[in-house]
């Protein structure tokens, strides 16, 4: 009986709870972007690109005079899990002229072949969030190419982009993947960035 009566009341309860306001919705957090304009503000200036990308961890060097321009290049950030004497690294390259960027490149150093899978997941990874907290487009087209290690080209949102993969000096298969975006309505120049 007193299980019946039980019941009856924890029903009730239920019924009497379903009856009330509704719960409020948890809104979702959306960060204003660094870069509202997206690529067409990336390219329009430099050191307002740098200090941007800085505060999102790339570790720019200051722009300065280059062979054919100006550039600034990032400090390598490793992105190995193994004690290798070359680990999978990951980089960053401005070029344009003193006014306005003509492109950035992002590079993954692929040394370390026991952990490129780990590497190259952990790039994406990068990648999208960066260019989320940025403002800028072309992560989610790219995800499946880099992943694959499959050259691209394509435009997205103000900018042109171009991933290629070339073998580089140093061991069997070592290769670097290049992501390079450009202004829209230019050619993609995919000539191999320094990488520190």
């Amino acid at each position: 009986m007193r299980r019946v009566v039980f019941a009856a009341l924890l029903g009730l309860a239920g019924a009497l709870a379903a009856c009330g306001p509704e719960a409020p919705k948890k809104e979702t957090y959306a960060p204003t972007p660094l870069a509202p304009a997206g690529w067409t503000q990336i390219f329009a200036n430099p050191a307002e690109t740098i200090d941007v990308m800085n505060r999102l961890g790339f570790r720019i060097g200051p722009y300065a005079p280059a062979e054919g321009g100006h550039e600034a290049v990032g400090i390598p950030a490793m992105l190995s899990r193994s004690d290798v004497r070359k680990p999978n690294v990951t980089n960053v390259e401005l070029t344009g002229t003193a006014d306005t960027l003509t492109a950035v490149r992002f590079t993954l150093d692929l040394t370390d072949l026991s952990d490129d899978g780990f590497a190259k997941k952990q790039f994406v990874k990068q990648i999208k969030q960066r260019f989320a907290q940025l403002g800028v487009a072309g992560a989610d087209k790219l995800t499946q190419n880099i992943m694959s290690e499959r050259p691209t080209t394509g435009t997205t949102d103000g900018a042109n982009y171009a991933l290629t993969r070339d073998l580089i000096p140093g061991g069997k298969n070592h290769r670097r993947i290049t992501l390079t975006f450009t202004p829209a309505g230019s050619t993609p120049a995919t000539s191999a960035p320094r990488n520190g």
